[in-house]
């Protein structure tokens, strides 16, 4: 049977080409193509509302509430409005991507039929640039299910091929000629057997290890950090103190673990535009931003009541934790020299977690120590990333607060603030460790201080080159000279006790 094509009415309201309208004509059905969860892995609504929560709170708050009881349409338009998504960005799915653009060539009519805004809708089509025309949300009706189908089915009264991926299409595949199915096997054959399926796409669920992978476990190391107060001031040590300690680095570790989902979500549209960071998965929505979101939500005030649990002032140290991650996220790491300072404040707060989950007494040579030294690792990363561009490079480092005609303010800020960190571990030692009175031979402690300059030399000296590519501290784990550097300084500790 041969398409006779849409009323003139549907092709205006599409803004199609003659030569789009006499596609119309052939004897293959018209490609409509779904967005959501088809085309694109993920969800726009999500992402949408993501997105503006991390940029624009306050909107999107307005927007959300203002809105939610007027019907998704009016709602996915009032986020769309806040904080449009980028849609030349987005993960689609290549394979899927690639057979379009196969048939365009061969002359068929493709079209997309989504429920998200028609804004966003528009984005994705001047994006991808193979459909003739865009059926969406338009603030006053949900183009979703039963809608989508009396839509599509008025504007091809010959019928069309639809492209869809969940039980949401049934409707739509109902009244379709044929069906393309982007799903797992076990649902095509489901959708198959009322409608003729003309291509199937596979559609793997995401991997359990892509959670361990957003979760980042390797960067637990950092939170050993609250166990250091054990090591300094053991002579006033419970074992209840010990075991609050170690519940702590924990809580820790869990609490890194949801922010860092909750900082992947805030950076998806940086990330999908990075050549390493796209394939995180969220960026490259193999983890679908609601999931990160309710990880989130649930996580974070469970650990916050586990540290409740153990102490309030353990709590209010994670919770402190918490805000300045969230506000790095939001805009602090835009903000420069205070983004290194809150990073070095993040350190410090470990440590403070552990001085009094351990119920030690408070040390300002040790926290002062540590804001000044990590301010400095933070600073080496930074410039390792204005240097790496070259010595020409000019202009605004993106999504950072920094140009690269600044890397020698980063040299001297980050090099003399690791100076005076080694000079406060020194009146540390002098002004608290050795009149404690708790190392058997606290001399040995004095090879601390040189071996941590000649660390950070090397730290500095790798960054300046351009070759500090990890956080300093993962890349101490993985360094041969690091870890033997390490091992002095644990021989040393060790032999001052004995």
């Amino acid at each position: 049977m041969r398409h006779v094509g849409v009323s003139g009415a549907v092709l205006g309201m599409l803004g199609l080409s003659t030569e789009a309208e006499a596609r119309l004509g052939a004897d293959v059905a018209p490609l409509v193509v779904d967005l959501d969860g088809t085309l694109f892995r993920g969800d726009t609504l999500d992402e949408t509302f993501a997105a503006g929560l991390f940029k624009r709170p306050f909107a999107t708050t307005a927007a959300f509430f203002g809105n939610i009881l007027r019907g998704r349409a009016k709602l996915k338009a009032a986020l769309s409005a806040v904080a449009p998504i980028d849609a030349e960005a987005l993960p689609y799915r290549a394979e899927l991507v690639a057979w379009l653009h196969e048939q365009k060539r061969d002359g068929r009519a493709i079209y997309l039929a989504t429920a998200a805004d028609r804004s966003i809708a528009e984005r994705v089509a001047a994006a991808l640039d193979v459909f003739d025309g865009v059926f969406a949300s338009d603030g006053s009706r949900n183009l979703k299910g039963s809608n989508k189908a009396q839509a599509l089915e008025e504007a091809f009264p010959q019928g069309f091929t639809y492209v869809g991926d969940s039980g949401a299409d049934l409707a739509v595949w109902a009244r379709a000629k044929s069906a393309v199915v982007v799903s797992s096997r076990s649902f095509a054959d489901r959708v198959a057997a009322a409608t003729p399926l003309e291509r199937h796409f596979d559609n793997p669920p995401a991997r359990p290890t892509a959670w361990l992978k957003a979760a980042r476990p390797h960067q637990w190391s950092k939170n050993a950090l609250v166990l250091a107060p054990l090591a300094l001031g053991f002579s006033q040590l419970t074992q209840a103190g010990v075991f609050a300690t170690v519940a702590t680095m924990v809580l820790f570790c869990l609490l890194s673990s949801f922010t860092y989902l909750l900082n992947d979500i805030a950076d998806l549209a940086a990330d999908r535009r990075h050549p390493r960071k796209r394939t995180r998965p969220f960026a490259s929505a193999e983890l679908r931003v609601r999931s990160g979101l309710l990880a989130g939500g649930i996580g974070i005030p469970a650990v916050l009541l586990a540290a409740f649990l153990i102490s309030p002032a353990v709590a209010l140290c994670l919770l402190a934790y918490l805000g300045l991650t969230l506000s790095y996220s939001v805009w602090l790491k835009r903000a420069a020299i205070l983004d290194c300072f809150t990073i070095g404040s993040l350190f410090t707060l470990r440590l403070a977690a552990g001085v009094v989950a351990a119920s030690l007494a408070w040390s300002p040579w040790l926290l002062t120590f540590s804001v000044s030294f990590f301010f400095s690792l933070a600073l080496a990363k930074r410039h390792t990333e204005l240097v790496g561009r070259g010595p020409t490079a000019t202009g605004p480092v993106p999504g950072r607060g920094y140009r690269y005609e600044d890397q020698s303010l980063t040299l001297v800020l980050g090099v003399a603030a690791f100076t005076v960190s080694i000079l406060i571990s020194i009146l540390y030692l002098m002004e608290e460790v050795f009149p404690r009175g708790a190392y058997a031979h606290p001399s040995w402690l004095w090879v601390a201080p040189p071996v941590l300059f000649l660390w950070v030399s090397r730290v500095w000296l790798l960054a300046h080159r351009g070759e500090m590519h990890d956080d300093p501290v993962i890349y101490a784990l993985k360094d041969r000279v690091s870890q033997l550097l390490g091992l002095v300084v644990a021989a040393a500790f060790l032999l001052a006790l004995l």
